[in-house]
């Protein structure tokens, strides 16, 4: 039996129902299925942490939910029912979001983790027609008000949409009674650290910059061969060191040729030497003495390449959940895929540039890329590089929090040790400037140099 004709101009039954209803759009079992999902497989945060706010959740019980697992994935702390529920009693939430019996209820679902992804999609699209919704109010508001000049309508209803699509509709702010205990805070902790971050092995570098802190996007530029891999090697060989915890990540150089430089630095074993093979009995006794070094340092390599930045950015929640994560190093922009399809290049370096930046933010950890320059620098009469001599150069500059340039060299030379410059030709909170160093070619490694103090 066919249904009535609808009369037309009215609306469709299910939304004249909501419309008397007053309930805004939502799927509550799409809801569930997300937080029964992360207690079954912890690694979903992964993804869906930095892609669902505990705002895209309808439901108040399911939203403070998330939000006490935002922070117990942030904390790098495991996500389960008993970690869960402290975190919820703490927080004296246990109670309204159902208590103990809802969340075994959430975990016991029968729906497949695996599935969480497109449920977070459904949830982000009902999220989304909650915000039209409002938008829509707003603009109903503005339409009858008298103050209002008609002419500033559109330019007012075209922002909030595009906010509205973007995803960046967020009228709550922090007042100032929520952020200043947080920031003070950060002041102490800043104080007993000393200052915080990583430092570089350059005291002239660190007298600039002071180091690396966390959030920051550092970019290492220079031309072909002229030691972008080798200084972002002396900088973590610096970091391990000193105990941070560091990343290494490579999509130019496989392991072994990445290690080949690590233990010829810091072995001291000659460069050549990994290339015919010839190790005499004193390089082997390096070689195994660095091996029980490494050993007990707190770093992880990846090597795999054509990695997408959301790729990296799990393998560091990975890490800093196991192990800590103080800093990581990226070999090298160009080469990394952008997340999703682009216009063109220029765009796809944009949203790389930008993945990079908000994952540092997001990590709190400092995050060094390496980066090209453009061919055209080698035909020009002035041999020093600029900031803008970095390729596709407009979104790294300004992204990046600090820019270094390793300026060219004459490679043509035969001495074991070659002189040039770091150039700090960017630093957003901090000084720029040169700092002399030293190219150990033998050993693949910048030192400082110190021929002038």
């Amino acid at each position: 039996m066919t249904s009535p004709k609808r009369r037309s101009g009215s609306l469709p039954a299910s939304i004249e129902e909501a419309r008397l209803r007053n309930v805004p759009p939502q799927n509550l079992a799409a809801e569930q299925a997300i937080l029964g999902g992360v207690l079954l497989k912890m690694s979903l945060l992964d993804k869906l942490g930095v892609e669902l706010r505990p705002a895209d959740f309808y439901s108040p019980a399911h939203r403070m939910v998330w939000e006490a697992m935002l922070d117990l994935w942030r904390a790098s702390k495991p996500v389960d029912l008993i970690t869960l529920a402290a975190a919820l009693t703490a927080a004296g939430r246990l109670d309204a979001v159902g208590g103990p019996a809802y969340l075994g209820e959430l975990a016991g679902s029968t729906i497949s983790p695996a599935n969480s992804p497109h449920h977070a999609g459904i949830v982000r699209a009902m999220a989304k027609r909650r915000a039209m919704l409002d938008m829509a109010m707003r603009m109903m508001e503005i339409a009858y008000d008298p103050e209002r000049d008609p002419a500033d309508f559109v330019s007012i209803a075209q922002a909030a949409s595009d906010a509205v699509l973007k995803d960046r509709l967020d009228t709550h702010g922090e007042t100032p009674d929520e952020f200043l205990d947080p920031y003070t805070a950060y002041l102490e902790k800043l104080e007993e650290s000393g200052g915080g971050g990583v430092p570089t092995p350059f005291w002239k570098l660190n007298g600039l910059i002071r180091s690396f802190m966390p959030g920051e996007m550092i970019v290492v530029g220079a031309r072909p061969s002229h030691g972008k891999t080798a200084l972002a090697l002396t900088f973590a060989e610096h970091a391990v060191g000193l105990g941070h915890p560091t990343g290494i990540f490579s999509l130019e150089m496989g392991k072994h040729q990445l290690l080949n430089r690590m233990f010829s630095s810091g072995a001291g074993v000659a460069a050549q030497r990994f290339r015919d093979g010839r190790f005499s009995d004193e390089d082997w006794s390096r070689i195994y003495d660095h091996c029980q070094r490494m050993k007990q340092m707190p770093l992880r390599i990846y090597d795999k390449p054509a990695r997408k930045p959301s790729d990296i950015r799990a393998a560091c929640r990975r890490w800093r959940q196991d192990s800590g994560l103080d800093i990581v190093f990226i070999d090298y922009a160009q080469l990394i895929p952008p997340d999703g399809h682009h216009q063109n290049r220029e765009q796809e370096i944009a949203s790389i540039s930008r993945s990079i930046k908000l994952m540092a933010e997001d990590l709190a950890v400092p995050i060094v890329l390496l980066a090209q320059v453009n061919r055209e620098v080698a035909k020009r009469k002035s041999p020093k590089l600029v900031e803008s001599d970095l390729r596709e150069s407009g979104a790294i500059e300004q992204d990046a929090d600090i820019i270094l340039l390793i300026q060219p060299w004459d490679r043509s030379g035969r001495e074991d040790v070659q002189f040039t410059q770091l150039t700090v030709a960017k630093s957003r909170n901090s000084m720029t400037g040169d700092v002399p160093v030293a190219f150990n070619r033998k050993n693949v490694r910048f030192e400082q140099d110190d021929r002038l103090n």
